[in-house]
């Protein structure tokens, strides 16, 4: 019986990492549509440190320019909503093991 609460509260705390990551990476790419914002913050080198770590495969896909001058990462967009995605499978399996 520990085990499966071990297991329950190892996948609790996946789910709010994995949350945490989601909503970081959904305001980056709020952010990112107002250069004034990503300059003052000194955002450039996550941004490029991002990006080289996500897959050849979306990496640079979806960059739309805003009508504010910065730009929509749609890539960025694509792997928050993934987290989020592994947020919800975890909360789920996390009340299913309880």
């Amino acid at each position: 019986m520990e085990a499966r609460k071990a297991a329950a509260v190892a996948l609790n705390i996946c789910a709010y990492a994995f949350r945490i990551i989601g909503i970081a990476l959904c305001a980056l790419v709020i952010m990112l549509c107002f250069p004034g914002i990503v300059n003052q913050l000194g955002l450039t080198g996550l941004v490029i440190d991002l990006s080289r770590v996500l897959p050849g495969v979306i990496a640079g896909w979806g960059v739309i320019v805003s009508p504010f001058g910065g730009v929509f990462r749609f890539d960025f967009l694509i792997v928050g909503i993934v987290f989020f995605v592994l947020d919800f499978a975890c909360s789920r399996f996390s009340r299913a093991v309880r």
